[in-house]
């Protein structure tokens, strides 16, 4: 036994020099608590960083725990800081009409099934005739044939506001945390063609408007839906892709080409630090007396920053730059950087400033392919490389074609946990079509679309943009075909959180340790991976506006109206893994339906609520009369206070989730506000 925590404790020793890569681990885990408590805490726990800090730098017998439990509370600090800092006001109920006056920040155009675009709108300063504490920002949909607009003009229209959506279930995707922290209170859609009073743009409003040219000159140039795609590579604008395109890339597993990740900033880098390099090197008196390699650092960080704000400073964008930066760095000193430090660094600064992003899909994906890669990589390279330095051209042509199916391999398997956690799917193709659409995105299509924007306004980018609109064609096609095979979207129901967290942990320790003990990080994954298939979905889902109810049995997705609620429909299906989504049997405002032996009545109609012994009621409308003698009654007031609800049905009693007390207390919880205390109302 003795011996067995001499070895472990030198295995943690032996790899001292990687305990930094475990600070942002720390500091998400940190971030982690503070978003899972059920209530806000009060002010002195944003500061309990302080004493774990200091006595971090004064002890010496526990410093190690005194720095564990620092980065920790720091995690938590950071993002209660964060919370408070931007007080985001939320509505928590729909307005009547208004007229509303703000200044436009963002214009989005968004394709219509018909494939016409329509504009939606970010508006800040909110002004309106109302006793209503109006939201600091909200987002308008302006359909049909308007003027376009710009950010900076100053417009007065007529709108209905509503609440941001809650929870579809329990556990699933937070909108209204993710509106909060994007500062968005509301949204709506215009009654009314906007009025432009004035245009008064600041810089950021001018960095914006260059953005929505760009997008306006691929979208008016480029066939439909290539421009669509081609702005989501250049601007990172991916909300004029249809449905349908989009949905291809997802199941293909080519969805991260559409974001602006590393895989791009890398290319342009690599364009860019080659360019500036081979060019100084064509100008004796200039490379003889600077360095070009120093020279093409410099240009690549300056090329590579302008190219993340005309991105719009993306999560996965902003680590890809920093840890070119970091490399560029290395290189202005005569220096090598450290890959997993740089992706530990780039976490931890991005985890400071905005440490929301731990909870969203493009820090996660990114972070998780790029260790991956790291990781396994530093494990191949040395034996890879002494087997091509013996070989020919031959050797050297096999190891870069097994390259590109080692780093798609290792980038599905890392993100596989994310992508079945978040959007309950994975397909088994992911690894031949980056085969293809990886090189060709790196070779042709990125250097084809820097050339475009560089030349263009010289009256020379006709060239490059037909090879680019030739490429975007191949890149779809290539995303259709693969999308069509069999396999190719496999839907999974939502895994345990537990099998999730051991999963991610075993990952964690596989990717971050380098001693023999790091092969420990299997038997998590392996035992989260078996945990995944334990639990049972709910039989029984209520969103929480009243609209839909579903019943899942059979795998099969029964609800109460194929016309209201599809989107969450569709989150349901896609949550429990239902083959099809099927009309429940629906007469005079009731839908009847059954499980095993226990009677379900969904009445959506207040003149018609019926009450049966033994049966399960549910009541879209207030409630009119008791029913004693039911198995169980949920009605409007319910869902009004508590949200979307879940319910396991068994012989005895049902089992229920709501979306309020997984949310907790917190800023961004929807309120239930009764009439009589609306401002309007007083």
């Amino acid at each position: 036994m003795h011996k067995q925590k001499r070895n472990i404790l030198s295995f943690f020793y032996d790899d001292y020099h990687l305990w930094p890569v475990w600070l942002p681990v720390l500091l998400g885990l940190g971030i982690t608590l503070y978003f899972s408590l059920p209530f806000e805490p009060p002010f002195w726990w944003g500061i309990l960083c302080f004493p774990f800090l200091f006595m971090s730098l004064i002890s010496r017998s526990f410093r190690v725990v005194f720095v564990v439990c620092g980065m920790i509370t720091l995690g938590f600090s950071a993002a209660f800081v964060r919370t408070h800092y931007l007080g985001t006001i939320m509505l928590h109920y729909p307005l009547p009409v208004l007229t509303i006056e703000g200044k436009v920040s963002q214009v989005e155009l968004k394709p219509t099934q018909k494939g016409f675009l329509y504009q939606r709108l970010s508006l800040i300063n909110i002004k309106a005739d109302t006793p209503e504490v109006l939201p600091q920002k909200i987002r308008l949909t302006l359909k049909g044939k308007r003027e376009r607009l710009w950010p900076g003009q100053f417009i007065r229209l007529k709108a209905k506001l509503n609440p941001i959506s809650d929870l579809s279930v329990p556990g699933g995707f937070d909108f209204r945390r993710q509106a909060y922290f994007n500062g968005l209170g509301a949204t709506g859609f215009a009654l009314s063609s906007p009025e432009i009073l004035k245009d008064s743009p600041s810089w950021d409003d001018l960095i914006e408007k260059r953005r929505e040219k760009i997008t306006a000159f691929f979208l008016t140039h480029m066939s439909f839906p290539l421009g669509a795609i081609a702005a989501a590579l250049i601007t990172g604008d991916k909300a004029a892709i249809p449905e349908e395109t989009r949905e291809d890339f997802i199941n293909s597993g080519l969805a991260h080409i559409l974001a602006i990740s590393g895989l791009h900033l890398t290319i342009i880098a690599g364009v860019v630090f080659m360019v500036i390099r081979r060019g100084v090197a064509l100008i004796p008196p200039l490379c003889l007396v600077f360095n070009s390699k120093k020279i093409a650092a410099l240009g690549t960080v300056l090329m590579t920053l302008l190219y993340l704000i005309l991105s719009g400073f993306g999560i996965p964008a902003q680590r890809a730059f920093i840890m070119i930066s970091c490399v560029m760095g290395a290189i202005l000193i005569d220096r090598t950087a450290l890959s997993m430090r740089t992706v530990a660094f780039a976490a931890f600064l991005i985890l400071m400033i905005t440490p929301e992003a731990l909870l969203g899909p493009s820090f996660q994906l990114s972070f998780a392919a790029v260790m991956a890669l790291i990781a396994g990589y530093e494990a191949w390279k040395n034996p890879v490389a002494f087997w091509v330095i013996k070989g020919g051209r031959f050797r050297k042509l096999l190891v870069y074609g097994g390259g590109l199916a080692f780093t798609s391999l290792l980038a599905t398997l890392a993100t596989l946990p994310f992508t079945i956690y978040l959007f309950h799917r994975f397909s088994l193709h992911a690894i031949e079509a980056n085969l293809v659409a990886v090189p060709l995105t790196s070779l042709v299509i990125m250097p084809s679309a820097l050339l475009t924007c560089l030349l263009t306004p010289f009256g020379l980018g006709d060239g490059p943009l037909w090879i680019f609109e030739k490429s975007l064609t191949l890149l779809i096609s290539i995303a259709s075909t693969v999308s069509s095979w069999p396999g190719a979207n496999i839907p999974v129901r939502h895994p345990p959180i537990v099998s999730f967290i051991l999963v991610v942990s075993g990952g964690l320790w596989l990717f971050l340790w380098q001693q023999p003990w790091r092969r420990w990080g299997i038997l998590s994954i392996g035992i989260g991976f078996f945990a995944s298939f334990l639990g049972e979905p709910p039989h029984l889902l209520i969103d929480g506006q009243g609209k839909i109810v579903a019943l899942y049995e059979n795998e099969f997705l029964y609800v109460s109206s194929l016309r209201k609620g599809k989107f969450t429909a569709e989150t349901w299906k896609k949550y429990v893994a239902a083959k099809e989504i099927k009309p429940m049997a629906c007469q005079d405002g009731v839908c009847r339906a059954s499980f095993q032996t226990i009677p379900i009545l969904i009445s959506y109609d207040i003149e018609n609520q019926p009450c049966e012994k033994g049966a399960l009621h549910i009541f879209l409308e207030p409630k009119q009369n008791v029913c004693p003698e039911a198995y169980f009654t949920l009605d409007w007031y319910n869902l009004w206070r508590k949200g979307g609800h879940v319910i396991w049905l068994t012989a005895k009693d049902p089992h229920l989730k709501n979306v309020y007390d997984f949310q907790g207390d917190r800023p961004w919880t929807r309120k239930a506000i009764p009439r009589k205390a609306r401002p309007m109302n007083k």
